[in-house]
Formats: C-alpha cells, structure tokens, sequence
C-alpha cells in the first residue's frame, strides 16, 4: 500500500479527497484521488514526484496554484488545500 492508497479501511479512509498536480513545465498533469487528508504535504510530494517519474534525487514541494503559497512539509495536506485544488511540484533547491 502507498502513502496515498486508502483502499484498506483505516484512519482517514472516512476523509479522503482530490486534487490535480501537475509540474513546473506543464508536461505531466496527475489526478491524485483518494488521498487522505491527514498525510503531510512532504510524503504527497514524495508520491506525486515518483508516480509522475521525476528524479527521485530531488527534494520536492507542493505550491497550492490558486494562492502560489508553497506548502508547509509538516502539515497536513487536507488543512492546506481544498478538494478538487491544483497544485504544482516543483524542486525545493530554490526555496532555501
């Protein structure tokens, strides 16, 4: 099971949801469905990064596209944005 598989009825499996990523270039778009809402932005952007093949290599971030406000590691990713939400990954070598 991955981090974002919610298929095994647990914890959060009650509050997932949705939401579209896609990268910094535009080339690969992914529908992330199912998500659990309690899982914190770092372990989504782990996921997003290797279902969309990106260097595994490369620290990633997720930046809430409505807002361009970059997501906080730590947090959950259901207290960060709305169900249905476009997000970008995007290296994290820039952010500092």
């Amino acid at each position: 099971m991955t981090a974002l598989d919610t298929t095994a009825a647990g914890p959060g499996a009650q509050d997932a949801f949705r939401f579209i990523a896609t990268d910094v270039t535009g080339t690969n778009e992914l529908e992330v469905g199912d998500l659990q809402s309690s899982l914190p932005a770092s372990a989504v952007a782990r996921t997003v990064a290797d279902r969309m093949s990106l260097p595994d290599n490369v620290p990633w971030a997720l930046r809430d596209e409505s807002t361009s406000v970059y997501l906080d590691d730590d947090v959950a990713i259901g207290d960060q944005i709305v169900p249905d939400a476009r997000v970008a990954i995007t290296p994290r070598t820039h952010l500092g």
